[in-house]
């Protein structure tokens, strides 16, 4: 009985986080596209060009951050920590929800900024 539970539990976690990066994916879509839209249809060609490469930039970074994630050891970071290395925590945490992490940054931070970056 207890096993059920706890399925169900784990369904129910699996459903909100799925129904929570839609919902944050749609309006961040709506937000970048409404501002790069406006902002680039009305100026010259170096500002726009200036901006469509920040939108490249900020795309690319956080495919880093996405990819570096999965791929770190929290070993290593465990050992910075315990020697009170700046950053080194917050990377533990990163490391230990790396599956939302790379969620987040690679799939749905990458991904408007390469549709993005594509329709300007």
């Amino acid at each position: 009985m207890k096993k059920d539970s706890n399925e169900k539990k784990k369904e129910d976690s699996t459903l909100k986080w799925f129904i929570t990066i839609f919902i944050t994916t749609f309006i961040l879509s709506i937000i970048f596209s409404y501002i790069s839209t406006n902002s680039i249809s009305k100026l010259d060609v170096i500002p726009a060009l200036i901006i469509l490469l920040l939108v490249i930039l900020v795309g690319i970074v956080f495919d880093i951050v996405g990819v570096a994630v999965t791929v770190a050891k929290e070993e290593v970071f465990h050992a910075k920590a315990s020697k009170k290395i700046k950053g080194s925590k917050t990377a533990v945490k990163l490391i230990r929800n790396s599956a939302k992490v790379a969620n987040i940054c690679a799939d749905v931070i990458g991904d408007i900024c390469g549709v993005l970056s594509r329709s300007n």
